[in-house]
């Protein structure tokens, strides 16, 4: 279970650094925009944890569970290497209206929630506790939103920090399972 609550943690970080970076261009995210793409999140998840289940089916377990960590360590490579790089924030706010709307938020939903989806199908053969992770990641997603309309500081290290967690969860996946 923790390693469920800290994989959702840290494929939910980058949320954070969008609500934050919204926060400091003075765009805000309404409650019903963050609930659209927590929602998104955590269908998106959910929907590539029972496609992973039934592929794994058919894919000898070691060679699934290898790849559900090579899934992670890819990750947590793609989040390491953003955090260390120099990537503006994409604006979804279409009408520059200062206030991203839940049409709006939908695609913004799509792209952070593909994280979340990558590494549900890297753990979907860990039983229970896989179903548990898109609630995880959800809540954690609405949670980031909303805190990060209330701090403005720069997570790129928390990224980094973030990366290199996933790294660590996926090399652990590869090896011991």
């Amino acid at each position: 279970m923790g390693l469920i609550l800290l994989l959702a943690v840290s494929v939910s970080l980058d949320v954070l650094g969008i609500g934050v970076a919204y926060a400091v261009s003075g765009i805000r995210i309404p409650w019903n925009t963050r609930i659209v793409i927590s929602g998104i999140n955590t269908v998106l998840t959910l929907g590539f944890i029972l496609a992973g289940q039934k592929l794994g089916m058919l894919i000898p377990e070691y060679w699934f569970r290898a790849s559900g960590g090579g899934i992670l360590v890819i990750l947590g490579s793609r989040t390491l290497w953003n955090a260390l790089g120099d990537n503006a924030t994409v604006d979804y706010d279409r009408d520059d209206s200062h206030t991203l709307e839940p049409l709006e938020g939908i695609v913004l939903g799509l792209t952070l929630a593909l994280d979340g989806a990558c590494a549900g199908l890297g753990i979907c053969d860990m039983g229970a506790a896989a179903c548990l992770f898109p609630l995880l990641t959800g809540s954690a997603s609405l949670a980031f939103l909303s805190l990060g309309a209330r701090v403005s500081c720069n997570l790129r290290r928390l990224n980094g920090v973030a990366g290199a967690v996933l790294i660590i969860l996926g090399v652990i996946r590869f090896f011991y399972g």
